[in-house]
């Protein structure tokens, strides 16, 4: 990648947020040649991200350009069943239906095998685009009718500006370019927060979704290439400080009387409450995704909650259509900003009609499950 300084910067696309829809987004921009500026507060690729499950959506965008077999050259995990369990054992399955082409009911993908693929491409592209890290974006550039022409950052702690045609919100749930852009979302929280951890997976552990349910609550866990287990654990909304009051041990038994076989690497990695991390779980949609010269994508425009992986390849199927409409821009010299509306139009109800699913996989969870007995 480039080297960083900190000459004025002129590009057509900037990009803010190195996640998987903004690297997504500048690899397929820059196959067309239009220049690109993905910029990254943080120093590098290796970010902490839990949402690593590709659905048939998202496998479908990176087949479709050629990046799938670039990312499982790095390494990835086909999970063969959802499984749902109860006092130790599998009281029901969900295999895929082969009839439908289905071979797998996802697959986990860590986060640094899918951006370095996708970054492996576009450095491949070079000199037409560049990677900014340690850059912050700190508000928009406005030229003097007012029309965004870009944004102001912090690289490496110093001001300096980005000029853009277009400015693309790829920054995630908190996003600062919908911040600054005054595109303001609706936020729903779903009564439940979540505990995370992630443990070595034991012998003969299968690749697969496991689902139970423990005093009312849900627990899943995710197989997860290297051989780990990732572990979601839904609790009250708001009521982790209270549960850090109550004997640690008792609690976390009750994963091993859910899952036994755990029992070994449980006492080994779950020692006591800081081996979990808590995850604050809420949904939003912004009524607006586009303004101006400004478009968000993925979790910046609608956060989805964990249930149904559904996030990740959201964020990818925006970058996907997002890069259709700014290639025909682009042949327009990025003069007609209402194509960026057209994201919305194309995605909402897609995206809507899954936040919808959320809920009501979430509200339903106890009655399916009992179906299932």
């Amino acid at each position: 990648m480039k080297s960083q300084t900190n000459d004025p910067l002129y590009t057509d696309v900037c990009i803010v947020g190195a996640g998987p829809g903004g690297a997504l987004l500048s690899y397929l921009l820059n196959q067309k040649g239009i220049s690109t500026l993905l910029i990254e507060r943080q120093p590098h690729l290796h970010k902490s991200f839990r949402g690593e499950l590709l659905n048939a959506d998202g496998e479908r965008i990176l087949h479709k350009h050629g990046l799938y077999s670039h990312i499982q050259e790095r390494g990835v995990l086909l999970l063969e069943q959802i499984q749902y369990w109860e006092e130790g054992n599998i009281i029901h399955t969900i295999n895929p239906d082969p009839t439908k082409g289905e071979h797998h009911v996802g697959v986990h993908v860590p986060q640094d095998h899918l951006l370095e693929a996708i970054t492996a491409q576009i450095e491949a592209l070079m000199p037409m685009h560049q990677v900014r890290f340690n850059t912050v974006m700190t508000g928009l550039l406005r030229d003097k009718s007012g029309h965004v022409a870009g944004i102001n950052v912090r690289q490496n702690g110093v001001p300096a500006s980005i000029r853009a045609s277009v400015v693309i919100g790829a920054d995630g749930r908190y996003s600062a370019v919908r911040k600054h852009a005054g595109l303001v979302p609706e936020i729903r929280k779903h009564g439940y927060d979540l505990l995370w951890a992630r443990i070595p997976a034991p012998p003969g552990w299968e690749p697969a979704v496991r689902m139970a349910s423990m005093d009312g609550q849900q627990l899943a866990l995710f197989s997860q290439y290297g051989g780990y287990v990732q572990i979601g654990w839904n609790i009250p909304e708001g009521g982790y400080a209270k549960l850090r009051e109550q004997p640690f041990a008792p609690f976390v038994s009750k994963l091993v009387a859910a899952f036994p076989c755990l029992a070994d690497s449980v006492a080994m990695h779950i020692k006591d409450w800081s081996d979990f991390v808590l995850l604050s779980v809420e949904s939003s949609y912004s009524s607006r995704w586009a303004e101006d010269n400004v478009v968000l994508i993925g979790d910046a425009a609608h956060t989805m909650t964990p249930t149904g992986a559904f996030g990740l390849n959201a964020a990818l199927e925006d970058a996907d259509v997002l890069a259709g409409l700014l290639i025909q821009m682009a042949q327009n010299d990025f003069t007609s900003s209402d194509v960026l509306q057209q994201l919305q139009v194309i995605r909402g109800s897609k995206v809507q009609q899954q936040l919808a699913r959320q809920v009501e996989m979430e509200s339903s969870f106890q009655q399916r499950y009992e179906s299932f007995r």
